[in-house]
């Protein structure tokens, strides 16, 4: 019998209880009760667990900020500082060149205002006498007056005057309201001249102005920058500089002159415990409903334990059922006298295969791949048909789709596929194949036969073709030659005629007689009549065949060499049929070189004696050679490796050959090329002697066809 998946391995089922007590299927073991209490007391775990985690998370970006800020604090004073000493070593410079008389007033006004427009936070720059009178300021955008307002108080910049001439080095005022409430600071850099001190360069500074155009972009988005002295007065923001508890701040001295001053980093404003308040709010919230819902599954699990009992008794009767029906199906599929699978609709999975299919397709089995089967066909029947197209638009199992499929090893099978129902429930592929070989190999058979016979039938009417279009071009052919004939001799006669024009008439003679010759040889070449054996000579049969096969055709042109042994003896042969068989061998070689150029289109042919009663004929080309698989079919009736070709030629000829005792054979030319052969037997019978007739079919007059190189025509 035919073999089935088992459906209990083929449906998945629910927790069995075959072989148990009835009455104890649906009572719940002792310990499940004791196990959902672990599991509640393991969510209270969790649940602290994850408290205790934020509030580690929280400590943990707290020290991260802290520490985040403290490096902040560093990178922005040491900004601050950087900017402040560029700006004092370029006061200092001009003080340098306006005491060397290197700066014009001019040029003083153009570095100086130019400097304190870009800075953004640089007032004017003061060119002051020891007097303490301005004798040149830039930009020059307010009035004396207003510039004066924004100085430091008058005795500051009287002791930042004598400070200066003193040390000779730059000097920073101490940092003073202006008129407007803004701190600001006063630097003063003395002007020595040869002749000695000249007064100072100074310059206002802005402080809160300084420390918002040194700070880096970054730390203005994420921090509040003060710089106050230490009783915490702001320096650079007028505003409260209050700092509420908890906010994340630190604050360090600035490296500058004074050491009464300091920088304080504020961060933005802490979250609270709001944010871990609610996410601690949300972790037991979750914690409470989720042993709540511990606590309905448990009901749940219980009425669900004695629902499965039940079902487990239901099911097992079930499978008992399932079980007969498939074996009734077995026998039924079994009994059919066609290959039959069942396989999964969207797998690869035998689910059965019938005895027929095993004895078809040898070494399957029942839950293996059915691809081992399908990849017997050129095109398998899923690739053929996909599930798709087997189930309507509602997933259900649709109608038959059927094809002729073709496997590799070319047996030909009728295959019927659809979805079905399976006995499990599934929706599986039901396939049936049919070998119809015998049937597909009759019909092509019976075409090709039909294909032969038209062959035929225009063969015979190419050779009536051939004897009429010889008989009716004959005669014109002959009287060209008496009227040619005629015109030369009236031409002799005349003593006055042109030499040239009797020789070329001459020619044309000449060429009328010998088509008229090649008439004449096709003419008896195609012409109906029985075989005639006789002793004929064999090099001279060779010279007629090659003058017949030359053409003035540049397309076609072919020169034949001949290597002809002198005294051979007669052979015993009828004269038209070795004139077939070597110009069937010529014009293929013709056709094997056509590729090359018409200079290089040379055969060659040669005849030899090999023994005592037999001579020899060689056609040798210096085509491209026969290959292998051409050897194997070069005599079957009807094979042609052209695209024109007949596939009659070379068998005719070795009809031809072994009707006349001898034999037809062919191999490589050296160095390139092939050579085709043929025996035929010396005149040693008696002339007229009655022998067999030749198998010619299909020939009328044993007319050759040409066939393309080393196959049949």
């Amino acid at each position: 019998m035919g073999r089935m998946s088992d459906p209990a391995d083929a449906t998945p089922s629910p927790r069995r209880a075959f072989g148990t007590d009835p009455a104890l299927a649906g009572r719940p073991p002792a310990s499940a009760g004791r196990d959902w209490y672990v599991h509640e007391w393991m969510l209270l775990a969790f649940a602290a667990g994850m408290l205790l985690l934020i509030y580690f998370v929280a400590e943990h970006d707290r020290d991260y900020q802290r520490a985040e800020i403290v490096r902040d604090a560093a990178l922005v004073e040491q900004a601050f500082t950087r900017r402040l000493e560029a700006d004092q070593q370029f006061i200092d410079r001009i003080a340098l060149d306006l005491g060397a008389n290197r700066m014009s007033n001019q040029e003083f006004e153009q570095v100086a205002g130019k400097r304190a427009l870009e800075s953004g936070y640089l007032g004017e720059i003061l060119r002051v006498t020891p007097e303490q009178q301005i004798t040149q300021y830039a930009p020059d955008s307010h009035s004396p007056d207003a510039v004066s307002r924004n100085r430091a108080p008058f005795a500051e910049r009287v002791a930042m005057t004598s400070l200066a001439r003193q040390s000779g080095r730059g000097v920073f005022s101490q940092p003073y309201l202006d008129d407007a409430d803004r701190f600001r600071i006063e630097y003063a850099a003395p002007i020595v001249t040869p002749q000695g001190f000249a007064g100072t360069v100074n310059v206002v500074i802005a402080f809160d102005r300084l420390l918002e155009k040194s700070s880096p972009e970054w730390a203005r988005r994420t921090y509040r920058a003060i710089v106050s002295d230490v009783n915490g007065k702001g320096m650079s923001d007028t505003e409260a500089t209050y700092i509420e508890s908890g906010i994340v701040k630190h604050t360090l001295p600035l490296s500058l002159p004074w050491h009464d001053l300091q920088l304080t980093l504020i961060g933005a404003r802490p979250s609270g415990m709001l944010p871990n308040l609610t996410l601690s709010t949300a972790v037991l919230a979750l914690t409470g409903l989720m042993v709540w819902t511990s606590m309905g599954l448990r009901k749940q699990w219980r009425m669900r334990r004695l629902a499965e009992g039940e079902r487990d008794r239901a099911y097992a009767q079930s499978l008992a059922d399932l079980r007969v029906v498939n074996e009734r199906v077995a026998t039924v599929l079994d009994a059919v006298d066609v290959a039959i699978y069942v396989s999964e609709l969207d797998g690869h999975r035998l689910l059965y295969v019938n005895p027929h299919l095993l004895a078809t397709f040898a070494g399957v089995e029942v839950a293996d791949d059915v691809r081992q089967i399908e990849a017997a066909f050129i095109e398998a029947p899923s690739t053929r048909f996909p599930a798709t197209q087997l189930l309507t638009g509602e997933g259900e199992p649709g109608n038959v789709c059927s094809a002729e499929l073709e496997c590799h090893d070319h047996r030909h099978f009728q295959m019927h596929t659809r979805a079905v129902r399976w006995i499990d429930g599934r929706i599986a592929r039901l396939t049936t194949l049919t070998d119809i070989s015998k049937r597909v190999n009759a019909e092509r058979l019976r075409e090709a036969q039909q294909d032969a016979l038209m062959r035929t039938s225009r063969l015979m009417s190419v050779g009536e073709m051939a004897s009429t279009l010889a008989h009716e071009i004959n005669q014109p052919l002959a009287a060209i030659a008496n009227y040619v004939n005629g015109c030369i001799r009236r031409l002799r006669n005349d003593g006055h005629a042109d030499p040239a024009v009797i020789q070329a008439m001459e020619k044309a003679d000449a060429q009328v007689t010998r088509a008229g010759a090649i008439i004449g040889r096709v003419r008896e070449f195609v012409r109906t009549r029985e075989p005639q054996r006789q002793a004929l000579d064999l090099n001279a049969l060779v010279e007629d065949v090659a003058r017949l096969a030359q053409s003035d055709d540049e397309h076609r042109s072919l020169r034949c060499a001949l290597h002809l042994t002198g005294g051979l003896p007669a052979v015993f042969a009828d004269r038209i049929m070795i004139e077939q068989v070597l110009l069937n061998f010529v014009r293929n070689a013709r056709e094997a070189m056509q590729h090359l150029p018409a200079a290089d289109r040379i055969v060659d042919i040669r005849t030899a004696r090999i023994d005592a009663t037999h001579a020899v004929v060689e056609v040798a080309d210096r085509g491209v050679g026969i290959s292998a698989d051409t050897a194997r079919q070069l005599f079957s009736p009807f094979f042609s490796t052209k695209r024109d070709g007949m596939g009659m030629g070379l068998n005719i000829c070795r009809s031809l050959i072994e009707y006349h005792e001898g034999t037809l054979t062919f191999g490589d030319n050296v160095p390139c090329g092939a050579v085709f052969r043929f025996t035929l037997p010396f005149a040693l019978p008696p002339v007229g002697t009655a022998t067999r007739q030749p198998d010619l079919r299909p020939t009328r007059g044993n007319a050759a066809a040409t066939p393309d190189e080393h196959d049949n025509a």
